[in-house]
C-alpha cells in the first residue's frame, strides 16, 4: 500500500524550492518548455526569464517559407522542427540574432518574426514609392534595423534606420561630401548608433553618427589590405572588432582563415586597427551572411576566444555544396569540426522564448 501511494503522489504539489532547483538544471529549451507544460503549478513556478541562454542553432530552410522550419544544435546534436504559421507563404530575407526577417510579397510588408513565439513585428513603410530592402549583413542588432529604399543597384538610395523601441525612423544622408562613395561598393555596419562604411576598393572605413547625421572619424585601412575576402565589423563589450575572413590558398581543401583587429584610439585622438589574437571572454559566430558576438560565460558550451564558423563549401563545378561547421581557437589556430546532418544551412540563430 505504501508503494502504491508513493506512485500516485501528486507531482503538482512539489515544493517551489525543489522546482527551482530542477529548472536551474534544464539547459535545453525543449526540456524547459516540457517542464512548464506539466501542470499549472509547475508553469507558475517559473518565468520565461528562467530559461538559461541557449547555444545558437543553425537554421535550415529555403528562400520561400512553405513548411515547418528546421534547426540543428551542434551543442546537443539535435534537430528541431518548429511550425511558425506566420512565416508560411513569406520570403526569408535575413536573420537578426533571434528573429528572422521575412517579406510578404502580396502585402509588400517587411517583418521581424520570433519563430518560437510566432510573434510578428511589421516594419511600417517609410517610402511607399520605392522598394525597401535590408542592407548590410543579415545579423543586425535587434533594436535598430537598417534598410535602404531605392531601385536595385541605385548608387545613392535612402539609407534609413527603424528604431523598434521608439517606433520611428531616422534617415542618413549618404550623398554628402564626407561619404562621397557608391553605396553599392561599400560594406555597411551599424553598431551602437554609429554607421561604419567600409570602402571595398581601398579598405578605408568612414564612420558617421546616425543620431546627429554627422561624420565621426575615418579609419585608415589595415596593413596589407586585400579585397579577396569578406569583412565584418562587430561590437564586443565596448570594443569594436574588424574580422576578415579569407580562403587559405595553401590548404589542400577549402579552408577559411580569420584575421581580427580591434579599433584603437590613440592619445592624439587618431584611430587605427590593431591586430589581436585574444578577444577575451567572447566568441564570434559567423556564417555566409554576417556574424555576431556572444559572451562565452553567459552560455553553456561556448568556448571563449573562439570563432564558430558556418560556411557552404563546393569542391567542384559538378559537386553539390556541402556544409562546414567548425570552431577555431583564435590564439592557437586549432580547429574542431562538428557534424551537421542538414542540407541547406542559412545561418546562426539564437533561440529565445
Amino acid at each position: 500500500m505504501e508503494a502504491k501511494e508513493s506512485l500516485e503522489r501528486d507531482w503538482s504539489s512539489l515544493l517551489p524550492e525543489l522546482l527551482n532547483l530542477i529548472v536551474r538544471n534544464l539547459t535545453e529549451i525543449s526540456d524547459f518548455v516540457r517542464f512548464r507544460a506539466v501542470c499549472m503549478a509547475w508553469r507558475s513556478s517559473t518565468t520565461i526569464t528562467d530559461l538559461l541562454p541557449q547555444f545558437p542553432w543553425i537554421l535550415e530552410c529555403h528562400n520561400f517559407l512553405k513548411d515547418d522550419l528546421r534547426f540543428y544544435s551542434i551543442h546537443f546534436g539535435k534537430t528541431y522542427s518548429i511550425h511558425a504559421a506566420k512565416s508560411l507563404g513569406k520570403w526569408l530575407i535575413g536573420l537578426s540574432i533571434n528573429y528572422i526577417k521575412i517579406f510578404d510579397i502580396t502585402r509588400q510588408v517587411l517583418s521581424l518574426l520570433n519563430l518560437l513565439k510566432d510573434h510578428e513585428i511589421p516594419i511600417p513603410a517609410y517610402d511607399c514609392d520605392k522598394y525597401p530592402y535590408w542592407k548590410g549583413p543579415w545579423q543586425n542588432q535587434m533594436g535598430v534595423q537598417m534598410l535602404c529604399y531605392g531601385p536595385a543597384g541605385c548608387r545613392n538610395p535612402k539609407l534609413v534606420f527603424y528604431h523598434l523601441d521608439q517606433n520611428n525612423w531616422s534617415e542618413l544622408i549618404i550623398g554628402s561630401d564626407y561619404v562621397n562613395c557608391d553605396i553599392t561598393n561599400c560594406n555597411l555596419f551599424y553598431l551602437d548608433g554609429m554607421l561604419f562604411i567600409v570602402l571595398r576598393d581601398t579598405g578605408v572605413t568612414k564612420v558617421m553618427d546616425v543620431s546627429t547625421n554627422t561624420p565621426a572619424y575615418i579609419i585608415p585601412p589595415v596593413e596589407g589590405y586585400s579585397t579577396k575576402g569578406t569583412e565584418y565589423i562587430m561590437a564586443a563589450s565596448g570594443d569594436i572588432l574588424r574580422v576578415f575572413q579569407y580562403c587559405d590558398p595553401s590548404a589542400d581543401l577549402r579552408q577559411y582563415c580569420f584575421i581580427i583587429h580591434r579599433l584603437h584610439i590613440n592619445e592624439s585622438g587618431s584611430v587605427c586597427w590593431v591586430e589581436v589574437d585574444n578577444i577575451g571572454n567572447h566568441a564570434l559566430f559567423i556564417d555566409m551572411n554576417g556574424g555576431f558576438v556572444l559572451r562565452a560565460c553567459d552560455f553553456a558550451g561556448i568556448k571563449r576566444n573562439c570563432i564558430y564558423n558556418l560556411t557552404k563549401m563546393r569542391m567542384g563545378i559538378w559537386e553539390a555544396a556541402s556544409c562546414s561547421v567548425e570552431r577555431i581557437d583564435i590564439e592557437t589556430g586549432a580547429r574542431e569540426q562538428f557534424p551537421y546532418p542538414l542540407k541547406k544551412p542559412r545561418g546562426w540563430f539564437v533561440p529565445v522564448l
